[in-house]
């Protein structure tokens, strides 16, 4: 049975028979709907719902399918057997298993809304058996993603509408909606572990600008996904970890140039350039005076004759 929804606040719900003859697809969907729950109530699903999907808080249920249900607004609580008790928020997903105990409710003080979808296969038992879905990890903090929330939207649609293959199209999507929900919760959980990546590689390349070659190093030392550093790299800094270690060195060289009597050649190969030309080159692009116009009017300071001097970068 469906109750028509022309907004997404309203509650839609269907459930669906299984055709032995869909098993061959590896998932079947059993069931799909957007429930919402107003402040001040607490009671999940409706006694409306079929025996075995409607439950009491205090006796919880189990299922006989997987189910994954995502919080769209609101908060709320979900416990299991595998996970205990664990506080809901809004873009936070649980994953449902076959025999595993659990219940879930919003708060009272806010209210909810979730999208949820009940299915079965050899698919999601498969991904259960290599550990990629587990009963004590069926939380998932994957975050506030459009795709997410389109998949979901994809789903219903193709219950409402029924095109050719729909359920097969159902069933599609919802490996697309637990693969989305597992990348972007294992996005999120890297998020603090990269801001103390990126903070200890920016220490590393500022203890030693010259060392080489340097930021890949610090990404196959720390194991971190390239992509997700050199994002979050820049949001701290403004550069890509390459410029930045450029900057480094640029500076660096200016000191030497002041501090020491080493030539332009023997700092070059000190910080890892290629050659003394392509060094000058850089340098002179970043300060706006070579190697030597930089020595000279340092120089020309502590000699009392004071030019204007270029700044570093």
């Amino acid at each position: 049975m469906a109750k028509s929804a022309t907004h997404e606040r309203r509650e839609y719900y269907r459930y669906l028979p299984v055709n032995p003859g869909d098993s061959c697809w590896g998932v079947s969907v059993t069931g799909a709907g957007y429930q919402p729950a107003a402040p001040g109530c607490d009671l999940l699903p409706p006694r409306r719902h079929p025996p075995g999907h409607f439950y009491e808080w205090d006796a919880g249920r189990v299922l006989s399918e997987y189910g994954v249900v995502r919080v769209a607004h609101g908060e709320g609580e979900f416990d299991s057997h595998g996970t205990g008790p664990v506080d809901l928020r809004a873009g936070d997903a649980v994953v449902l298993f076959p025999g595993v105990w659990h219940r879930y409710r919003p708060r009272k003080r806010t209210g909810w809304g979730i999208h949820w979808i009940h299915f079965q296969g050899e698919i999601p038992d498969r991904m259960r058996g290599e550990g990629v879905i587990r009963p004590d990890r069926a939380v998932l903090r994957a975050g506030l993603d459009p795709s997410i929330v389109r998949g979901f939207g994809d789903v219903l649609d193709a219950l409402r509408s029924e095109p050719a293959g729909f359920v097969q199209i159902a069933g599609a999507k919802t490996l697309e909606i637990v693969a989305r929900l597992l990348g972007a919760a294992s996005a999120v959980r890297s998020i603090p572990r990269l801001q103390d990546v990126v903070s200890r590689a920016r220490l590393r390349l500022e203890e030693d600008p010259g060392g080489l070659p340097v930021v890949e190093d610090l990404i196959d030392e720390f194991d971190v996904s390239r992509t997700h550093f050199f994002r979050l790299f820049k949001e701290q800094t403004g550069q890509s970890p390459y410029k930045y270690h450029l900057q480094l060195k640029i500076r660096r060289a200016g000191e030497m140039l002041r501090d020491s009597n080493l030539t332009v050649k023997q700092i070059s190969i000190a910080l890892g350039f290629r050659n003394p030309y392509h060094f000058s080159r850089l340098f002179r692009t970043k300060t706006g005076s070579s190697p030597r116009e930089y020595r000279h009017h340092w120089r020309a300071i502590s000699s009392g004759d004071v030019p204007a001097v270029p700044s570093l970068p």
